[in-house]
């Protein structure tokens, strides 16, 4: 039986994440390949790597010794491949960049036809988006943290307002007017009963939320974990629970509803990246692309 590199690059990245579905997110794959995987990497290792518990994978000793193994060796090989990628282009320059599956959607998607030279998107996490850039693979990340980094720059992209929003089914009123009244402990009590979207990432917009009107951190877990934000929205359509998403996500949405509060919940973005760049020309061309669709998306709200 013959290895195949995609089963430990899914290995690796299910012991990264910790469960299926945010390892498929991070390699643009399905669940179920993934799985399969994982799966024909245990018959050919003849141990198993995971053990399964609430949805949770947990590396066995096995699998711990065999991630320790290759975890350098995956990262070593993605370097090469990129640098080959890029040189391989010397016609057309190659752009790399880190950003969360909503962002391009909504900025870059339907514009790459524009081009003159290639781009690869990377889905993932901050953390370790911030990591790819260190280690060259990224050219720029849009990220909602700045640092200080010595060999890094930041400049100002885009300021979310964050909202609380509820599916078509559920009960607006009552939170609506708790909020209207100022009413914070009752709302943070009713809100922390209801069922909850969130996304395999992170529950980093809801802890904001909760944070700037409750003063304190949720003691809660979403009641479902979907791939991406455009995926609670199209959940919530049939729904009666309650998610914190980017407003201009939600703008004119039919089966969406809005919770109005006096509070507002910012999230600015900054687009990162090294001083040092290997495409300045089109890393430049594509951040002053990206501002000028910002710039649009403001003057429209």
């Amino acid at each position: 039986m013959k290895t195949n590199l995609e089963w430990f690059r899914s290995f690796k990245a299910i012991y990264e994440t910790g469960t299926l579905t945010a390892a498929a997110k991070q390699l643009a794959l399905s669940q179920p390949g993934v799985s399969l995987h994982l799966n024909s990497l245990e018959v050919y290792t003849g141990f198993p790597l995971f053990e399964r518990k609430s949805k949770k994978m947990y590396p066995t000793e096995k699998g711990k010794i065999l991630y320790n193994q290759v975890e350098n060796l995956l990262t070593s090989f993605d370097s090469v491949e990129e640098l080959l990628h890029r040189k391989s282009g010397d016609i057309r320059p190659t752009v790399s960049v880190g950003v969360c599956v909503e962002l391009f959607q909504y900025f870059l998607e339907d514009q790459l036809y524009q081009f003159d030279f290639n781009l690869i998107a990377k889905f993932d996490n901050d953390d370790y988006l911030r990591q790819l850039l260190e280690k060259n693979i990224l050219d720029f990340i849009i990220t909602n943290r700045k640092n200080n980094e010595k060999d890094w720059e930041y400049e100002d992209f885009f300021v979310e307002k964050l909202v609380l929003v509820a599916g078509k089914n559920a009960d607006v009123a009552t939170i609506q007017n708790l909020m209207d009244q100022k009413k914070w402990s009752e709302s943070k009590d009713w809100l922390r009963n209801q069922k909850w979207y969130g996304t395999a990432a992170d529950m980093e917009h809801v802890i904001k939320y909760w944070k700037v009107h409750f003063n304190e951190t949720p003691d809660f877990s979403p009641n479902f974990i979907v791939p991406n934000k455009f995926s609670i929205l199209k959940s919530l359509s049939n729904d009666n629970a309650f998610s914190v998403l980017p407003a201009f996500l939600c703008k004119n949405h039919p089966h969406i509803h809005l919770i109005n509060s006096p509070k507002e919940v910012n999230n600015p973005l900054y687009l990162c990246k090294r001083k040092k760049l290997q495409s300045p020309i089109e890393i430049n061309w594509i951040t002053q692309f990206l501002h000028e669709k910002a710039k649009n998306l403001l003057n429209d709200t």
